[in-house]
């Protein structure tokens, strides 16, 4: 059997790892019907020719207000940015088109989005309306940018309406909260707008919106020290899960030696920097944000690292593509939580290996790697002990591994090891409200 047919039992195994919600919105399943026969070689690799996303994007759930300042802000779920319109380098203000409604972005009702003591007159009550309207179209179009599934540069809309919104702010309210704030996430990751991010932080110290983004800094200016004290405030509310750490630190172990973990969202990039940075997990792995790219100053912290660049200043789907073929001697492995429209145009270079795909122009026998992460490497934490939700659904992306395992072991005849994969596949498939489609795909081989 040729190995591009047997890369079809990983389309059925990356429908199952849904979480169902991606979100807040339902996703559709559409399992194929093809049936292959047990497998002869145990190279494989994923089609990815799906309809829906399948996989339990890093950003889902993010948006959990975790403190009482938290509610009285703008629940903006991340930092990414764009620079979209830049002249001279820096943004360039044009009037924005009415905002797209809101997706995610957790608004307290009746209760206003910025420091409170602008008075009560008409005037100035009109004025609060206005600004609470801005506010709130900020974030639909930074939300917007956020839930794309093709790119992590916001469109050239989404970029003028953020900076619609940040010029209001510095001429009705400078120096409030949201004239820094709103500036340094609509400015792409750009350091130089570092103040602007130190001084919301002086205005809201407890804010968790604002410790993502000093995280972030830090984490792009490669001062480990620093970004981990905003890491453990991250943890400390519970917007950074110990649950996601585990499943990150699995990630981390998945990633080939001396090799490079491409990332996408919040839970995948934060999640594996503190697994790597505190835990001690896998230091060898060279981590590369998809988020952070749009960062100058981190596209010259992996071009002194030895790093070749797409020219593009748009992160999306070709620019993983061009990363991947201008980096293929970095052993590139690429987090399952990325959304599936990222793999499509290299589908045939991509082989299941633990909770990554890994990168290789030529084939490539991943069984060995399976076996190895499953029995040996792995901690499995969300698997066995997962204490909320999410976590439940980020165990659905070990299904990838743990089918293309048993059929392998189907093939060898390691009755064992078979009904091992089998027993934990089965208990996944409950777990993440999965179990049906498992089954199914049990049934296809």
């Amino acid at each position: 059997m040729q190995i591009r047919e047997i890369m079809r039992v990983v389309l059925y195994i990356f429908m199952i790892v849904s979480s169902g919600t991606l979100f807040g919105q339902q996703v559709n399943e559409n399992l194929n019907n093809t049936t292959n026969s047990p497998a002869t070689n145990t190279n494989v690799s994923p089609t990815i020719t799906l309809e829906e996303s399948v996989v339990i994007d890093s950003t889902a759930n993010e948006m959990v207000p975790q403190t009482t300042e938290d509610l009285e802000s703008i629940q903006v779920k991340k930092a990414p940015g764009a620079k979209r319109f830049r002249f001279n380098g820096k943004s360039k203000m044009q009037d924005a088109a009415p905002a797209s409604p809101a997706k995610d972005i957790e608004v307290k009702e009746k209760e206003t989005l910025y420091d409170e003591g602008y008075g009560a007159s008409s005037v100035e009550s009109s004025k609060s309306l206005k600004m609470q309207s801005v506010s709130v179209e900020f974030s639909n179009s930074y939300s917007s940018s956020d839930l794309q599934r093709t790119s992590r540069s916001p469109s050239d809309l989404q970029q003028l309406q953020m900076d619609q919104a940040v010029n209001y702010f510095e001429v009705n309210a400078p120096g409030s909260f949201e004239s820094h704030y709103f500036k340094y996430v609509a400015g792409n990751y750009n350091t130089d707008l570092y103040p602007d991010l130190k001084a919301a932080e002086q205005l809201r110290p407890q804010n968790s919106d604002v410790h993502v983004q000093m995280a972030g800094y830090f984490m792009i200016e490669n001062d480990v020290d620093s970004a981990l004290i905003y890491m453990n405030k991250l943890k400390e509310s519970n917007r950074l899960t110990s649950d996601v750490v585990a499943y990150a630190g699995d990630i981390l172990r998945s990633a080939p030696e001396n090799g490079t973990l491409i990332t996408h969202g919040f839970d995948d990039s934060y999640g594996s920097y503190y697994a790597q940075n505190s835990d001690g997990v896998r230091s060898d792995v060279t981590l590369v944000s998809l988020d952070f790219l749009q960062s100058d100053t981190y596209q010259e912290e992996l071009e002194a690292k030895g790093f070749e660049l797409p020219k593009s200043d748009v992160v999306d789907v070709d620019y993983l593509t061009e990363f991947c073929v201008l980096n293929v001697d970095k052993n590139l492995s690429i987090s399952m939580t990325t959304p599936k429209e990222y793999f499509q145009a290299i589908q045939d270079k991509l082989y299941v290996a633990g909770l990554v795909f890994e990168y290789h122009e030529d084939d490539f026998n991943n069984f060995q790697r399976n076996d190895f992460l499953w029995n040996n490497s792995m901690k499995k934490t969300v698997i066995t002990h997962p204490t909320d939700e999410k976590a439940k659904q980020l165990s659905a992306n070990y299904l990838p591994m743990l089918l293309h395992l048993r059929r392998a072991y189907r093939a060898t005849g390691d009755n064992e090891k078979l009904n091992e994969v089998d027993e934990v596949s089965d208990h996944i498939g409950v777990q993440c409200r999965k179990y049906e489609q498992v089954q199914k795909v049990k049934s296809s081989y």
